[in-house]
């Protein structure tokens, strides 16, 4: 397997080195951008193939202070995008540290032909502080190093260099033989033919007017709920990394004086989809009430202000979390697969992210999870979530990525399949809890857990009995002496005339009442095995107790 491993790296090498000598480079014009907080290098190149066969691949190279820090690299003809990839060898000749790739174009270049192609290298953490360490009001200044010449395995024929700067006030530049300096701009505009390999360090020492907004860790989860919703929630710890603040700090010439808000940040803000909703904003001592949004037909803007403003090597932590709902985001495949369409990485544009961290966490029971991703370098795995109701756990695809800038927030797309059954799975895991919980209640209740029946026990269970048919009995005892004294009424109301027409109804109706009384208080008496006590109402009742 090594020596597999040698001859393909052998081979890579012999192909660069052999490509060196294949192209010419007649022209090449390059223009470092340093407004923003990294760096992006664009390299427009006319080169021709100076082989006797057609060529497909070409060789870019970057010194070792800036190849490791590349985040984006992009080979463009008339806007179309080439394959490239990372060389791990760089080609014979080169100085140390030197980082090359390679790129294929889609249309070989025919021999003797010329072709024209733009390289765009967006770089992070390039910016040295210079001083490392400001007070509060005193200005940001940062040292830029790149190579004034490019670095090519090629011979360069003819070429200049421009730097755009952030602002015109500009400590030093070097070299500064052949260099014109025009605003903000430093230009070197003959730098003649050059053979390859060509090195000159390039140092600009300038003010950077911006803070320099790193995110040093971003853990985003979209949890997918097909009863709904979409949620996400982002964990940030973001730094400013510029100069570093010393001395004091004062609030109040923070608040009053733009001078003393130096190279500092209170606040960022972040771009949401249009149709987020519950939005929530909190760090680790609670929620943070202090932040703005705004709601367009577009897009949802909220302003994150920070519980501080992030003066220089300063760093906080907080999290950003909100929910969509799944039209516009889940859509429905072929052949019953389903597509979750999110984008990558942060939502807030100024920033760039040393450590992204992307976890889609799906429904228990999805199956056939495939990635599509917006571009290489993204490493994937997996792991597993439980959350309420669940059994098995929901899979969880986790993307990780360093190094990210806003241009690489891109949406990706993961295809699975779900099926109705397993949709229904937690509601009808929840009804039948349920169900067997009411079961055993029921059950429970008609059980006797009694271990042994003791003659106390026997005698407070008739005791109870009978105090009960005994409390029932006086209550039929009781309404047996109201309808007596109604009898007696009845007889004293015979004297008077009116009444005594209906004096014999009223006291069949009430003798039928005593009778019916009776019958119950013989029947409650005769239930009873207490014994003697309740003797006479079995008499009563015509029942003979033994």
């Amino acid at each position: 397997m090594s020596r597999l491993c040698t001859v393909l790296v052998l081979a890579a090498w012999l192909v660069a080195s052999a490509a060196a000598a294949d192209f010419v480079i007649e022209n090449a014009s390059r223009r470092i951008n340093l407004k923003n907080t990294w760096a992006k290098a664009i390299d427009t190149i006319q080169a021709k193939n100076t082989a006797g066969s057609d060529l497909s691949n070409f060789v870019v190279c970057y010194p070792g202070s800036l190849a490791p820090r590349i985040a984006v690299l992009k080979v463009l003809i008339k806007k179309e995008k080439q394959d490239v990839k990372a060389l791990e060898q760089a080609p014979q000749g080169a100085p140390a540290d030197v980082g090359c790739h390679q790129a294929t174009f889609k249309s070989p270049v025919k021999a003797g032909a010329t072709i024209e192609f733009d390289v765009v290298a967006t770089v992070t953490g390039v910016f040295k502080p210079n001083p490392a360490k400001i007070g509060q009001g005193e200005k940001q200044y940062v040292e830029y190093y790149d190579n004034l010449y490019l670095l090519s395995p090629y011979e360069v024929t003819e070429q200049s260099s421009t730097v755009l700067l952030p602002t015109s006030d500009v400590k030093s530049y070097s070299p500064e033989d052949g260099a014109s300096k025009s605003g903000s701009k430093v230009s070197y505009t003959k730098l003649g033919r050059q053979a390859p390999w060509a090195l000159q360090q390039l140092k600009v020492h300038f003010h950077h007017d911006k803070p320099f907004k790193r995110i040093n860790s971003l853990v985003r989860e979209i949890e997918v709920s097909h009863w709904g919703n979409i949620y996400v929630e982002e964990t940030y710890e973001i730094q400013n990394a510029g100069a570093q603040h010393t001395g004091k700090f004062s609030r109040l010439l923070y608040a009053h004086s733009p001078e003393g808000k130096g190279n500092s940040f209170p606040d960022v803000v972040a771009h949401l989809p249009a149709a987020a909703h519950s939005l929530y904003y909190k760090d680790i001592i609670g929620n943070i009430s202090s932040s703005d949004t705004t709601h367009t037909t577009k897009e949802t803007v909220i302003e994150v202000r920070l519980r501080y403003p992030l003066m220089g090597g300063w760093k906080t932590d907080f999290t950003l979390g909100y929910s969509v709902p799944l039209e516009g985001f889940l859509y429905r495949r072929p052949k019953g697969k389903l597509r979750l369409l999110m984008e990558l990485s942060t939502s807030f544009n100024d920033v760039w992210v040393e450590q992204l961290t992307t976890r889609v966490v799906l429904p228990e029971g999805a199956q056939h999870i495939k990635a599509s991703l917006p571009f290489a370098g993204i490493e994937q795995s997996w792991d597993k979530k439980f959350t309420y109701l669940d059994t098995a756990g929901r899979p969880v695809l986790v993307l990780s990525k360093s190094n990210v800038v806003p241009e690489q927030n891109k949406p990706f797309a993961v295809d699975y399949s779900f099926t109705f059954t397993g949709m229904m799975r937690e509601p009808l895991l929840l009804i039948s809890v349920f169900a067997a919980f009411f079961a055993a209640v029921a059950v429970y209740n008609r059980l006797d857990f009694t271990i042994t029946r003791d003659e106390k026990w026997l005698e407070r269970q008739s005791l109870d009995k009978a105090l009960g048919v005994i409390q029932q009995l006086t209550k039929y005892w009781d309404s047996e002496a109201d309808v007596l004294d109604r009898l007696v009424k009845l007889t004293h109301s015979v004297s008077n005339r009116p009444l005594a027409d209906a004096a014999p109804a009223n006291r069949h109706a009430l003798e039928a009442e005593l009778k019916q009384l009776d019958d119950q208080v013989g029947r409650h008496a005769c239930c009873c095995s207490c014994g003697a006590c309740l003797a006479v109402g079995c008499v009563r009742a015509g029942v003979r107790v033994q």
